[in-house]
């Protein structure tokens, strides 16, 4: 009997650990690896408040999902891993130079998401990163990590806290996460996400406008004649925002989005790499034309 139970127990822990293995399941959206939201942006000729110089930017942006979280997963929690990509073209004049135009940045964020009660969800997470020009790309690696905690307070309110490290890039290593979401009135609902708060009013089922409030810019490492800097533009806009959802009846939302604005301050600076970051040269500009336009799956 002893040998027949532990040949049982054997089995059982045989079994537990081949359940275990298959609770991981991977699957990607329905649509495949077809991009969940594209956008491009753009700021205008901008001429330095004090100085010799002027600065204009473009920029066009591309997420690919690597999974879907609703499908993805194991023992109750989801996995998110997706693709994003940005190439801006950098235009200066006078004396601001730059030996390449063109920065890029790619990163693969990998997420875990842990639904825990009442509609909370905790959110850990790593995103290997590369942000550079052509000729500085072995100083443009980074790995964010982040984590944050995402509270359901009702049905119209919910926001969301954490925390962010980026060793390579952030002015201060730690970025705090901060966000919410607020259906203030059937009308209107407000929100903050990232660097962008905007407040939508509801004009019809499909479309909604109003106000917003975003910073824009980034910080790349480049090649410079002095050895390889980090590039840091910061711009903050003001503007109205807008969306149209074109989805048909049964479909997830699909929202067209557009943005027209000015810039209020924007400043560009070349920093040196690693602890500290001295800034060593900095350029503050006039206001410029703000213009963006996108498409967003991501629902």
């Amino acid at each position: 009997m002893m040998k027949k139970a532990s040949i049982l127990s054997l089995l059982t822990l045989g079994m537990a650990a081949t359940a275990a293995e298959e609770a991981f399941h991977h699957n990607l959206p329905d649509s495949g690896l077809l991009p969940s939201y594209t956008s491009i942006s753009a700021i205008s000729r901008m001429g330095e408040r004090h100085g010799g110089s002027d600065l204009s930017l473009q920029s066009a942006k591309l997420t690919i999902p690597l999974s879907d979280p609703r499908k993805s997963g194991w023992n109750g929690m989801m996995l998110n891993i997706q693709l994003d990509a940005e190439a801006t073209f950098i235009n200066t004049g006078g004396n601001l130079e730059l030996k390449h135009g063109e920065v890029y940045f790619v990163a693969v964020p990998v997420s875990v998401i842990s639904p825990m009660g009442n509609g909370n969800k905790l959110t850990l997470g790593a995103a290997p990163t590369l942000a550079s020009d052509s000729g500085a790309v072995e100083h443009g690696l980074d790995c964010l990590l982040y984590g944050m905690y995402t509270i359901k307070r009702s049905d119209t309110l919910s926001y969301t806290v954490g925390v962010a490290a980026s060793p390579r890039f952030a002015e201060h290593v730690l970025v705090p996460i901060i966000g919410f979401e607020w259906q203030a009135t059937p009308e209107w609902l407000i929100r903050m996400k990232g660097y962008r708060a905007e407040a939508l009013y509801k004009v019809n089922d499909r479309f909604s406008v109003g106000p917003f409030i975003a910073g824009e810019g980034g910080t790349w490492s480049v090649e410079t004649e002095a050895g390889d800097r980090q590039l840091r533009v910061r711009s903050l806009v003001l503007g109205v925002t807008g969306e149209y959802n074109f989805a048909e009846p049964g479909q997830t939302k699909r929202i067209i989005t557009f943005s027209l604005g000015s810039t209020v301050a924007t400043s560009a600076e070349f920093t040196e790499r690693g602890e500290g970051k001295h800034a060593y040269e900095t350029h503050h500009y006039e206001p410029g034309l703000f213009i963006s336009a996108g498409v967003d799956f991501r629902f």
